[in-house]
């Protein structure tokens, strides 16, 4: 029996040592699962902590676009580039960074971390500006537009060129001059007269809504189209079709393509390159005309040579010189003088025949015929260009943007201060604007004190930040920050004189909205980028007027160096005098030009924004485009 208790013994602490193996083990297991259960945990809620930085880092960058519709990329991440707080866990935080990658997208690196748990991930976002009046043609598409009038004067060229390849008359990588002739001179209403009038030449074309007058040698490479009468004088030369839908009369000059109307048309030594035809009737005194005459009334010519024949319905007289192409006459047809000679006596009239000496045989068949066998070609008649005319390319609404409802619409009532810059350092004080606030770099008695801040607001349709001022008086400086738009709003007169000037930085712009006059004198200087629109496509320097006084509204004159300036003043004069030129676009109530400067349309103003649309623009903002998520390890060391 000892022997048999002492075997019992010894089985039943083999087995209690076995379960406590078994015991130990599985406590052993449990804590191995638990610490890797929490570890899980942790850094699940430090992968949730990581997310909801970049959460919150998007939430600010819509706020800051919010309140700033088209705030640059390089301004928001300045102003938002770091981004902390904590979660509703204990010890839960992330801590985000946004910065701009090698690409130019924004890049949002958020590290979450919960106790001794560590996240971090990346997003991805490409940033999009937002901006209104992109959606349509730009009013800003032609050089000079006068509603009731244009009056151009001096010996300046008007031309066109495409900023976007750089500055007027640069040499292009082709070796070619940074210059067109894409420029258009333009009036709207049926009173809108234009006068050229000078030694300079305008490089495209000309169409005007009431009467056109070029004289003194005012040079016009293009088309020329009145609307009502058409005179050239004074040795014009024309490059190509001259058109009016009331008469055309010519004295001296060239016209290289063909001239055409629907009343008279009298060419006086002139030179034509193409046809002349008229529904009214024709005289065509010297010179040659290289192509055919067509009328429905009474063709004189006196001493000149036509190429290509003589078609019309009503009378014809000859006074010397040669038609070669033949002569078709429904009426009756006269020779006034010995040498009026048809070449190969290829006459067919249906009239009575009156003739010299020289040519009794005219009086008789096979030249007298019956009407039946004359057949005159159709005359298209000179089409009265409208806004809705298919070959119209200028003329449209005077004011399409409505500018007056447009500038009230951001008007305030409340009174806003005056601005004037003062010149009593020794440069002059300086006043640096940025998008959203302003501040004197320079200041020996300037106002107002302090920074001065705008405000938020929508004109033409898109979201915007503005300054508000009463009246504006720079004899001092002023610059606009790099990478920055700003827009300033005057109730009142900006006046710019003196030794003062604006500075406009490369992609930078400065829009100026005005209810009162704007003149920039003399002697103050602009100084604008070579590219006149930003990589956000508003032009650098645009002025939008409200004016409708007697007096002229918008006023450039004088300077060193040419500056560059969309204009958009539909209800008031807008008046360029300068020696050194003028870069941009001008829409006025009458415009007038003057001095050796002359005009330079740029043509990449076609694709403006910011109110360069006729029927406004979709006032988007900015905003952020997803791209792709980034996740980075993060070595752990946890003892």
């Amino acid at each position: 029996m000892k022997n048999t208790s002492g075997f019992t013994l010894v089985t039943v602490l083999i087995l209690t040592s076995m379960a406590s193996i078994v015991v130990l083990s599985t406590l052993r297991d449990s804590v191995i699962q638990e610490r890797l259960s929490g570890n899980f945990q942790k850094k699940l809620n430090a992968r949730l902590m990581s997310e909801k930085g970049v959460f919150s880092s998007m939430e600010k960058l819509e706020t800051a676009m919010l309140a700033d519709p088209t705030i640059n990329i390089n301004d928001l991440i300045a102003r938002n580039s770091e981004v902390s707080g904590t979660g509703s866990l204990e010890s839960s935080i992330y801590n985000a960074t946004i910065e701009i990658d090698s690409n130019g997208d924004i890049l949002i690196s958020s590290e979450g971390t919960r106790f001794e748990g560590e996240d971090q991930m990346q997003a991805i976002f490409e940033y999009v500006v937002g901006g209104g009046g992109t959606t349509s043609a730009s009013v800003f598409s032609n050089g000079i537009t006068g509603c009731s009038g244009v009056a151009i004067s001096g010996s300046g060229l008007i031309d066109s060129y495409d900023s976007s390849l750089g500055d007027y008359n640069d040499t292009l990588d082709d070796g070619s001059k940074n210059t067109s002739e894409e420029s258009f001179v333009n009036t709207v209403n049926d009173t809108g007269d234009i006068t050229l009038n000078g030694s300079g030449t305008i490089e495209g074309d000309v169409l005007s809504s009431s009467n056109l007058s070029i004289i003194q040698g005012a040079d016009v490479t293009g088309n020329i189209h009145s609307n009502g009468n058409l005179i050239l004088s004074g040795g014009v030369v024309i490059g190509g079709d001259a058109s009016a839908y009331l008469s055309f009369t010519q004295s001296s000059g060239t016209v290289s393509g063909s001239i055409s109307a629907n009343q008279s048309i009298s060419i006086q030594q002139t030179p034509v390159g193409g046809d002349v035809s008229s529904s009214g009737s024709i005289s065509v005194t010297g010179n040659t005309v290289q192509g055919t005459i067509r009328s429905y009334g009474l063709v004189a010519l006196t001493q000149t040579i036509i190429r290509n024949g003589v078609y019309t319905s009503g009378n014809y007289e000859q006074t010397g010189g040669t038609v070669y192409g033949g002569v078709r006459v429904q009426g009756n047809v006269t020779l006034k003088q010995w040498g009026s000679t048809i070449d190969s006596k290829d006459l067919r009239y249906a009239g009575n025949g009156s003739f010299k000496d020289d040519t009794p045989e005219y009086a008789f068949l096979p030249y007298k015929v019956s009407s039946t066998e004359i057949s005159i070609p159709t005359i298209e008649p000179v089409e009265k260009i409208t806004p809705e005319s298919e070959n119209n390319r200028g003329l449209t609404t005077c004011d399409p943007l409505d500018i007056k409802t447009a500038i009230d619409g951001v008007s305030v009532t409340t009174t806003s201060p005056d601005l004037f810059i003062n010149n009593n350092s020794s440069a002059g004080d300086l006043l640096e604007l940025e998008t959203n606030e302003a501040n004197f770099l320079v200041d020996f008695g300037s106002t107002p004190d302090g920074t001065i801040n705008a405000k938020a607001a929508t004109f033409l349709d898109s979201a915007t930040q503005i300054f508000y001022f009463d009246d504006v008086t720079i004899k001092g400086r002023m610059q606009v920050k790099s990478n920055h738009n700003a827009v300033m709003f005057v109730d009142g007169d900006f006046t710019m004189n003196g030794a003062s000037s604006l500075t406009i930085p490369d992609n930078s712009s400065l829009t100026i909205i005005i209810k009162g006059k704007f003149q920039i004198g003399s002697g103050a200087q602009v100084h604008t980028p070579d590219n006149g629109i930003t990589d956000e496509g508003r032009p650098v320097f645009s002025i939008y007027s409200s004016y409708n006084g007697n007096d002229t509204g918008i006023e450039f004159s004088g300077g060193t160096q040419e500056l560059y300036a969309v204009i958009y003043a539909p209800l008031t004069q807008v008046k360029v005098t300068s020696a050194v030129g003028f870069k941009g676009s001008i829409l006025g109530d009458t415009v007038i030009v003057s001095g050796a400067g002359g005009i330079h349309f740029d043509t990449a103003l076609n694709e403006a924004s910011f109110g360069g649309s006729s029927s406004g623009g979709n006032g988007s903002t900015s905003k952020l485009v997803f791209k792709g998520w980034r996740f980075t390890s993060i070595e752990q060391s946890n003892e």
